[in-house]
This record gives structure tokens, sequence and C-alpha cells, in this order.
């Protein structure tokens, strides 16, 4: 860049479906829609002279944004439908999502020869995360939790009554009176902790949970100018986040995390240990003519050495993209792109409030240069993702994906 200071305002919008496909006795889709309208980021940089140049950046760096399943999540239905078993059921469920991680980057980067520069930098990330959903209105077999508690009573009672009975047949010597009364104590004895587990597990859940923390992450890069071939790398230290939670949570919840071990994440003071991975990048442009330039980028995510990765258990996360540009002519720009993901999730890895899909997306874009200080850039980009079939929990996982954006350059 020529000396003096540069400025880059940008806006994407992102529209996002997550689709779980589950076997429920019947197949049953749970569609979450993922919106984010307005995803800021500005980029800044300053340039001393022939040597020196000091820049920063403010960006949303990671996170899913806000996530609504109108419907639910199948691993709470399936908890209610495995208690009803071949009795009719009924529930209304919600689960809302947000995760965002806010990031503020600072680095400066020193031309050490005519081909070859360094950077060092600090990123300050801010992960802050929403849940809040509930289970009601939930019934089995036409009964809710106030009619399973009344039944329990009415049968704990009943096996009291039996019990006593059959005390006082074995004390006036009746023992096949007796044992008959025992044995009707007992049935209702289980019926009545049957019923009272029921009354129990289809109270109303309710969930209110917010997690924070904030981590630092150092960067280091190189670039390498070799004629008409431009190499750059890039690495990103794993940043340490640790969640601290502050939930409301119904008094039941506990209940429902015996079933649904996954819950336990929301208990108010549990901390969560999710740090964002080390990331090594690699790019490379090739200028075919002044007017076209061809690039390729490979990036490599350290998931498996990230506490609390989805990834923990399988493969790395890997990406190659492919690209080119062409100026058409002073004032226009016009590009594509592609790029293939690969998360390397297996059927450990696949939960209901985290799976990644494999994906390759296109891209195209284009620019329009007002002057030698003033640039707007614009894009879209389309997701294919494939489907990850988990055999044992007969659920099928998928997403949609699309995202346009814009951005300002100045140069002052």
């Amino acid at each position: 860049l020529p000396e003096g200071f540069h400025l880059s305002l940008s806006w994407q919008a992102a529209w996002q479906k997550r689709q779980i496909t589950a076997n429920l006795g019947t197949e049953k889709l749970f569609e979450g829609e993922a919106k984010a309208p307005v995803i800021p980021s500005f980029q800044a940089a300053y340039v001393f002279n022939d040597k020196w140049s000091l820049s920063a950046q403010f960006a949303i760096g990671g996170g899913g944004g806000k996530c609504e399943f109108a419907d639910g999540l199948p691993m709470f239905e399936q908890v209610i439908a495995g208690l009803a078993g071949s009795k009719p059921y009924s529930l209304n469920q919600t689960l809302t999502g947000e995760q965002y991680i806010y990031a503020l980057q600072i680095g400066a980067t020193y031309k050490v020869t005519d081909n070859f520069s360094v950077f060092g930098g600090l990123r300050g990330v801010m992960a802050s995360n929403s849940y809040v959903g509930a289970l009601t209105n939930i019934t089995l077999g036409g009964k809710n939790a106030a009619q399973y508690a009344e039944l329990s009573a009415q049968a704990k009672g009943a096996a009291e009554q039996y019990a006593a009975a059959a005390q006082q047949y074995a004390a006036n010597g009746m023992a096949a009176e007796a044992a008959q009364a025992a044995a009707a104590a007992e049935q209702y004895a289980a019926a009545a902790v049957q019923a009272g587990t029921a009354a129990v597990m289809i109270k109303d859940y309710k969930l209110d949970c917010s997690q924070k923390d904030f981590g630092i992450t150092p960067i280091i890069g190189f670039d390498w100018m070799l004629g008409k071939l431009n190499l750059g790398v890039k690495y990103e230290f794993r940043t340490k986040i640790d969640l601290e939670n502050e939930a409301n949570n119904s008094e039941n919840l506990a209940a429902l995390a015996t079933q649904v071990p996954a819950v336990a994440v929301y208990a108010d003071g549990a901390k969560v240990r999710s740090d964002i991975p080390a990331l090594l990048t690699i790019g490379a442009q090739y200028s075919i003519t002044p007017a076209v330039r061809v690039m390729a980028g490979y990036h490599q995510y350290f998931d498996k050495d990230a506490k609390g990765s989805a990834t923990a258990v399988s493969d790395n996360t890997w990406e190659a993209n492919f690209g080119a540009e062409w100026d058409i002519n002073d004032k226009w720009l016009v590009s594509a792109g592609f790029q293939t993901t690969n998360y390397g999730f297996e059927d450990a890895d696949m939960t209901d409030t985290g799976f990644n899909i494999n994906s390759n997306a296109v891209l195209v874009g284009g620019a329009y240069k007002f002057n030698e200080d003033m640039k707007l850039n614009f894009g879209y980009m389309h997701s294919f993702y494939g489907d990850h079939f988990v055999e044992a929990k007969k659920t099928n996982y998928t997403r949609k994906n699309d995202v346009v954006g814009v951005s300002f350059d100045i140069r002052f």
C-alpha cells in the first residue's frame, strides 16, 4: 500500500437453514433458521514509510449468529417419545440460540527486504452465547404432569392400604390372602413410581442461559513477492475460551439432564471450555497478465488441540479454495471462486446443538473504482452441503447457506 491512511468498511448478510431429520416412529423434520442481516467489520491501516505500517480490524470473527428452531430439537422430543412408548404424546417445543465472537485486532508489518515482509499482531475476542428455549404442555397418553402426579398419589395410597391389609392377614394366619395383598401392594407401588417419574419428566422445562468469556489470539504472518507470484502465510494461535454460565433454569432441568446429558452444560455457574482452534492459512496469487490474476489457498484448523472442540475425537478441519479476477478496464473488476470445506466430523461428533457438514461453495463478485482513492466491492456466495446420516440415532443432518457482502475502500 502507498503511504497514508487506508480504511475498508464492510457489511455482510447471511441466511442459513440447519435441517435435522429424525426418526421418532415416523420421520420428522426439525429446521432452524439462522438470519444475520448485519455482519459489520472494518479494516484500517496506516503506512508510515517504505518499511513500517500499523493495522487494525474489528469484526465478528466467528459464531453462528442467531438460529431459531421453532419446533425445538429431536434430542428433547426423543426423551418424551421414549417415555410414551406406544402411547400417543404431544408437546410444544422451541429453542433459540445466539453465538457471536467479537474480535478487535491490532498489528504491525515490517518490510525486511523489497520482496519479504513480516507481520505480528494480537486479537482480543469476546465470545458471547445465549440459549433460550422451553418444553411445555407435554402429555403422555392424553395426560399431563398434574394428572400423573394425582395418579401417583392414588397408587401410593392404594399400595399403603394393601400393605397394611397384608400385615393384618398375616397376623390372622391368612397366608394366601396376605400374599395376594402384598403382591397388589407391590404392583401399586411400582405404578406410583412410574406415574411419579412421568409427572417429573413431563413438567414444563425452561432454558435461559448466557455464556461469556474473553480471550487473546497471537498472530504472525509472512509475505514473499517473487516476480509475478505472491505467497502469504499466516498462523493464528489457539485461543483459550472458558465460558461461564449465567442461567435461569427451571427446577427440574436436572431431571432432564439425566436423560439428555447435553443439557448439563447450561447449568447456572457451570464453565464450558470452547477454545478457538489454531489456524494456518497459506495463499498464493499469480499474475498471468497485469489485468488477470489467479489464486489458491489452503486453511488448516487444528481442532483436535482445541479443548471443547466438537471434532476432538476425529480429524482437523481443512479448506481449499481457488479463484480468479479480471480487470475489465480501469473502473471495473470481476471475480469468481470456489471453496471446498471438510470438517472431518464422524458420527460421534454429530449432535443436534453442534453439527457441521462438508460443503462446496461458489462465489462471484466484482468491484468498481470511483477514482484512485475510492473503490466499491461486492460479492455473493452459495454453499452446497452434503448430508450426514447417523445410523445409531436414525438422524440425518444438512444445511443451506447464502451470503452477500459489500465493502467500501477509502484512501486518505
